[in-house]
């Protein structure tokens, strides 16, 4: 059977997009369905590599990943330790960075007195750039683990690639997305986002069960404006709307890269602000996120996962 060059490069572009976007499969754990058991705080572990990519490897993508990863995870309902106070704890106890992940639950528990941990090791890694193609792809098994039982609260072993060149409809695009790709950190931070962002829309969020316990504020709905699939252009806008309790102060946020928006509250209980997209954006596959929070300083926050904020290359 002959396959001619167009046949060939489909077939490779339907292939790569299955891979670059298929969702990851988190497997939650019965333990943390049962919602009396959920931890309340949490540490992200320093995350390891593997060691045939610290060879070939100038980049550190374990250390971007878990920033941008911990950027996603604290808009979840746990109490985070901030990475730099983990990292501190752990030296100070003589745990070498590297083998923080090796502990037994209990000894982690001792020395950063939280009730669960994040464990991430980067698998597989690589940013490449040359002719008419670029690719930065992630490959990383994250877990979650309760160090009052030991038990694993969810996990997902996913990879995450970022292509361009073969489908980019012009020679300026393809030039444009090489140049990109380049900047080795920014490609990892880019793919590490998106990466992060698929796992956090699957984790289930304790923020109700300590709604319940704290009295923070409640947000019962987000509304917006963008649709699947869709383009953002500059002069674009994105409108939010967010029900939720009166009298308190709202903000939007698009993902990690434009947080704080401002919203006003047009009657009581609805909250609604705006974005203009202006020509230098660049955003891909960024959540929306709604913010109410009381004059205590205690938030509340919601996503709107039906459609992600993405503008046009």
């Amino acid at each position: 059977m002959f396959f001619s060059p167009k046949h060939v490069f489909s077939t490779l572009i339907c292939c790569l997009a299955f891979v670059s976007c298929s969702s990851p499969k988190v497997q939650v754990s019965k333990f943390l369905t049962n919602n009396s058991a959920s931890p309340k705080s949490v540490a992200i572990l320093p995350f390891t590599l593997e060691d045939s990519i610290q060879k070939k490897e100038k980049e550190f993508p374990h250390i971007i990943f878990r920033e941008v990863f911990f950027n996603n995870f604290s808009y979840l309902g746990y109490n985070d330790m901030a990475l730099d106070e983990v990292d501190q704890k752990l030296h100070h106890a003589g745990v070498q960075i590297e083998n923080a992940s090796k502990l037994r639950y209990r000894e982690l528990k001792e020395i950063l007195g939280v009730d669960s941990v994040v464990i991430g090791h980067i698998i597989e890694a690589n940013n490449f750039t040359g002719g008419l193609y670029s690719e930065t792809l992630l490959r990383a098994k994250i877990e979650m683990i309760d160090l009052n039982t030991g038990n694993s609260l969810w996990e997902v072993d996913h990879t995450e690639m970022d292509y361009s060149g073969i489908a980019s409809p012009t020679i300026v695009d393809i030039i444009q997305e090489q140049v990109e790709n380049a900047k080795v950190t920014q490609a990892y931070q880019k793919n590490a986002e998106m990466f992060s962002q698929r796992i956090i829309s699957q984790i289930p969020d304790p923020a109700g069960k300590r709604l319940e316990e704290v009295s923070l504020p409640s947000i019962s709905s987000i509304e917006t404006n963008i649709r699947p699939n869709q383009k953002l252009k500059p002069d674009d806008s994105i409108y939010v709307s967010m029900r939720g309790q009166p009298k308190l102060n709202a903000t939007f946020d698009i993902g990690s890269w434009k947080t704080s928006i401002p919203m006003k509250e047009v009657s009581p209980g609805l909250y609604t602000g705006s974005y203009v997209i202006k020509q230098e954006d660049k955003v891909l596959n960024a959540f929306i996120i709604g913010t109410l929070k009381n004059l205590k300083g205690l938030a509340s926050k919601k996503y709107f996962k039906t459609a992600l904020a993405t503008t046009e290359r």
